[in-house]
This record gives C-alpha cells, sequence and structure tokens, in this order.
C-alpha cells in the first residue's frame, strides 16, 4: 500500500466524532434544560404555597374584623380539621408576645425571622423521631397588635420536585443511551461505505485501471458521492486516454517532418553546393515553422479550455469580419474550382475578440477548401435571430461519418485516417474553444450541398 494513503482508527472516524460532538452537546443542552425547568417548577410550587398561606392570612383577618378572637380562632380549628395539621402551625401572640394560640403538629423553630411577609425556614414534623422539613412561614399583624404566624410544611412540594428530578434523569439517560446506540450503528454504516470507498480508490491507484467504478446503492448521499466519483473516473480515463492519443498523433505528426529534416540534413552535407545549402535551410525553416504553429495551436487551446487565455472583447462588426474572410478565401476557393457563396447579413454586432474569433472562423473555412473536391461548393451565411447572430457553412465535401461526429473536436482527431493531407487535427479543437470563450456553441450536421454543415451560435453580448 502506498504510504500517502492512511486509515483513520475507529474512534478517530468523522462519524464517531461528530456522534460524541451531538452527545455533549445533548448533554450540555439536557442541563441547561433541566436546571431551567427545575428553577421554574420550585418557584411555580413554592408560589402555590404562598398564595395558599396569603389566603389564609385574608380569611383570618377578616373573621378577627368582624368577630374577634373567638371567630378566628375558629377559623384556625376549621382549617386544621379540613387541611389537615400534621404539616402546619397557627401561632397568634398578643402585644406583649405572651402566646395567646398554637394549633397544627409542625414544630417551627426557636430562632424564627423577625419581620413580617414570607420567609423559608426548617421545621420539624410530628412523625416518629421527627423530621426536619423546609417550610413556608408568614408573619402578620392585626390591628398592629396581635401577631400571627401561619407556617406550611414543603415536604410535599420537596417530594414532587424530588420525582420529577428522578423521572426527567431517568428519561434523559434512557434517551441518551438509545441515541448513544444510535449514532454507534450509524458510525458503524458510514464507516464501512466510506472504507468500501477508500478500498476502491486503493485498488484504482494500485492497478492503475480507471476502468473500475464505486459501487452506487440506494438514494442516499454516498450513492451521490458515487456517482460523482464515477463521473470524474468517467472524465479522468477519457483524458488519459486523450493524452495517450494525443502522443501518438504528435510521435506521428513530428517523425515525417523530422525524418525529412534528417535526410535533407544528411544529404546537403555530403554535397559542398551553396544553392542546396540554401534551400535544404529554407525546407528546413518551413519544417520548424510548421512545429511551431503545432506547439503555439497546442498551447493556445490549453489557455482556451483551462479558462487562463486572454479574451479582449470589444464592439465587433460580426458582418465585416465575415466579409473579410470570403475575401481571403475567396480566391483559394476559386483556384481550386470551387464555387464559394456568402449570404450575409448587414450590420451583425456582437461583442467579441476580433482575433479570436477570426481564427476560429478561418479554420473552419481552411477546412472547407482543403477538404471539398474540385468543382464543390461552399455556402457561408451569417443571420441575426433571437438575439443572437448565427453563423452557417455547408460544403460538398465528402462529409464527416457519424461515428466521427462526436470526436471530430477532439485533438489530433483527423477525418483522414491516413493522415496524407496537411493539417495537425487541431484545427476544430480551436474553434470549438474559441467559440465556447464567447460563450457561444458549434454544432455540425449534414448538409443540403451534401456534405457537412457547421453551425455556430454566438449571443450579441
Amino acid at each position: 500500500m502506498p504510504s500517502f494513503f492512511r486509515r483513520p482508527t475507529a474512534l478517530l472516524t468523522t462519524p464517531v466524532r461528530l456522534t460524541l460532538a451531538f452527545t455533549a452537546l445533548y448533554i450540555v443542552g439536557t442541563l441547561l434544560i433541566f436546571v431551567f425547568l427545575d428553577y421554574q417548577l420550585r418557584v411555580a410550587l413554592a408560589g402555590q404555597v404562598d398564595k395558599s398561606l396569603l389566603d389564609q392570612q385574608n380569611l383570618l383577618t377578616v373573621q378577627h374584623k368582624e368577630a374577634g378572637f373567638p371567630a378566628m380562632f375558629r377559623a384556625i380549628r376549621g382549617e386544621l380539621l379540613s387541611r389537615g395539621q400534621s404539616d402546619r402551625t397557627y401561632r397568634v401572640f398578643d402585644a406583649k408576645g405572651a402566646k395567646l394560640l398554637e394549633a397544627g403538629e409542625l414544630q417551627l423553630p426557636a430562632d424564627i425571622p423577625a419581620g413580617q411577609g414570607i420567609h423559608e425556614i426548617q421545621a420539624t414534623l410530628n412523625v416518629g423521631e421527627g423530621v426536619t422539613v423546609k417550610a413556608r412561614l408568614l408573619s402578620f399583624t392585626l390591628n398592629g397588635q396581635v401577631k400571627v404566624q401561619i407556617a406550611k410544611s414543603m415536604q410535599a412540594t420537596d417530594e414532587l420536585m424530588a420525582s420529577f428530578r428522578s423521572a426527567f434523569i431517568t428519561t434523559v439517560a434512557l434517551i441518551l443511551l438509545l441515541g448513544l446506540a444510535g449514532g454507534w450503528w450509524l458510525a458503524k454504516r458510514f464507516w464501512y461505505q466510506i472504507e468500501s470507498f477508500n478500498q476502491m480508490a486503493m485498488k484504482i491507484v494500485n492497478s492503475g485501471n480507471l476502468a473500475s467504478r464505486m459501487p452506487v446503492t440506494g438514494n442516499d448521499e454516498f450513492s451521490v458521492l458515487a456517482t460523482n466519483m464515477n463521473a470524474m473516473l468517467d472524465k479522468m480515463e477519457k483524458l488519459f486516454q486523450g493524452i495517450r492519443q494525443v502522443s501518438d498523433n504528435i510521435a506521428h505528426d513530428l517523425r515525417s517532418p523530422l525524418t525529412r529534416l534528417r535526410a535533407d540534413v544528411e544529404v546537403t552535407l555530403q554535397e559542398n553546393d551553396p544553392k542546396l545549402f540554401r534551400l535544404t535551410l529554407e525546407r528546413v525553416l518551413t519544417e520548424l515553422q510548421n512545429m511551431q504553429e503545432i506547439f503555439q495551436s497546442l498551447l493556445s487551446l490549453g489557455q482556451a479550455e483551462a479558462g487562463s487565455l486572454k479574451i479582449r472583447k470589444k464592439p465587433l462588426d460580426l458582418s465585416q469580419l465575415l466579409e473579410d474572410i470570403v475575401e481571403l478565401y475567396g480566391p483559394l476557393s476559386e483556384d481550386k474550382g470551387q464555387a464559394f457563396d456568402a449570404n450575409i447579413d448587414a450590420r451583425i454586432e456582437i461583442e467579441g475578440d476580433r482575433q479570436l474569433l477570426a481564427q476560429a472562423l478561418s479554420n473552419l473555412l481552411d477546412n472547407a477548401v482543403k477538404y471539398v473536391p474540385e468543382g464543390g461548393q461552399i455556402v457561408l451565411s451569417a443571420v441575426f435571430k433571437d438575439d443572437k447572430a448565427v453563423i452557417r457553412l455547408d460544403d460538398s465535401g465528402p462529409g464527416i461519418p457519424q461515428d466521427m461526429r462526436r470526436k471530430v473536436f477532439d485533438r489530433f482527431v483527423r477525418v483522414d485516417p491516413s493522415r496524407t493531407l496537411p493539417g495537425s487535427g487541431l484545427g476544430l479543437s480551436l474553434v470549438k474553444a474559441f467559440i465556447e470563450l464567447h460563450q457561444g456553441n458549434i454544432t455540425l450536421s449534414d448538409s443540403k450541398l451534401g456534405g457537412t454543415s457547421f453551425i455556430i451560435v454566438l449571443p450579441v453580448k
């Protein structure tokens, strides 16, 4: 296995880390919710007890006001009979502090907070040896002289809080265990799927076989990833095949001129003829220029496909550009005995790079003139349609076979399999690249003239 392949341990995989992270977030969030609910519930329950004490204060105040102490004492005894006396106590003191009444079984401490209002204290229930509990104590005065104390145990409230806390913690623990179990299952599932991807990637790297593909199952994110990776492998396989083909074509296209150059130089060196020297140098210069054009075309094509080729768009009269190209290739076509017709609408104006478009259109016309036989016909037309410039080149040449039409825009693809006609096989590749740089497109089909029809569509802006 190559050293640059590294496998994470099970506890360091992304699914496990995500599971642990979400578990930690869940615990922190649950603690915050627990603290909030616990506080709110304690406040609500204490509020209910305080309201009960205040209601009893109102009752005792009304009874004392209407019928004096006897009525108030009867009201206290009635409350104890109806509500029970084990969890509450009533105390009444006169102005001098003498105890007038103490009823109820809740024992209050000696150090009761001074002042009026509601306080929380520690009291004792008269159950067995006595149980210390929290209690709420309400102190108030009647007519500014009589002091009344009402205490209510918080035992029931504390028991309810304990039940709430126990139920909450049990529920959270169960949910946490289920979450951890589910997270571990998902982590294992993700681990196996990712591991299958790693195995396939290592297999491709070790074997160098780009024909292998990732398995696609289901409709989840992994199937989308596998599909995209397979598309990437398709593209890579196509590129590598193209590189091999380009290498073969470059070797073929350069071997012949290099062989001729070597033969010419060897023959010339055997002679002592200045005229022959000059003719040989001229042929060498011509061959070198042809090879330089091939490499320059490759450079321009690579820059165009990579998006690094600088394009200088300016307002361009496309009609005038086409007329200039027709004027250039008209005589060449006439010399080959071809009929060259042009139907170009006036004032077709676009935003474009004149040099790149001129090279693309020249490559198309150069191919037409090259492949159309003597007596054939070439027709170039251009119209403005649906806010687009449409250029069409028809010829009566031999046409392009169906099986070559999808490849004809690839690098070094030649319709002439014998490669006897002059050319590098880069012309149509450059045409397509330069047209696409202008956000246009080029297609081909059968022509009414019997050959091929190239159609270029360019946006106006």
